[in-house]
């Protein structure tokens, strides 16, 4: 059973999709943007940590609002456009890495204000930025492929 098959359903599909989609735009920027910052340890991180460090606080929490708009959209959007049950390996695998995703999203998050008050990220959160945006862009490409 599909919902939203009238004219008003296909009007709250376009903009649950216009919405999902920016924040599609969002995640990866924050994403990236996280991953910039990590390239660019040295010298450049030197004459503004203070802006750094709110750089890292906006993309983490531009990641937190990106990741629970997609979820909220996409739960949506499916049973509406393909019904309650979606077929395929890569709808599966979709899922799977947007929950991973999800998972890294709310832990960095969580633990971001224990670890400002102990002086810093452990050496371990780099890697978690880079299976971050490893899994968005997995994500993107599995869904591509479930969805066309």
């Amino acid at each position: 059973m599909k919902i939203g098959v009238n004219a008003g359903g296909s009007v709250i599909f376009l903009v649950l999709k216009t919405v999902h989609l920016l924040a599609l735009v969002f995640g990866a920027a924050a994403s990236l943007g996280n991953i910039y910052l990590l390239l660019a340890r040295g010298p450049a991180d030197l004459p503004a940590p203070a802006l750094v460090g709110a750089l890292r606080k906006w993309y983490r929490l531009t990641a937190l609002g990106a990741i629970v708009t997609l979820w909220a959209t996409g739960l949506v959007m499916t049973p509406m456009k393909h019904g309650w049950r979606v077929e395929g390996f890569a709808f599966n695998a979709k899922v799977a890495l947007a929950g991973l995703l999800l998972a890294i999203i709310f832990y960095l998050n969580w633990m971001s204000a224990r670890w400002a008050r102990r002086g810093g990220p452990p050496s371990y959160v780099p890697a978690l930025h880079v299976a971050g945006a490893t899994s968005l862009l997995l994500a993107v490409l599995f869904a591509v492929a479930a969805f066309g």
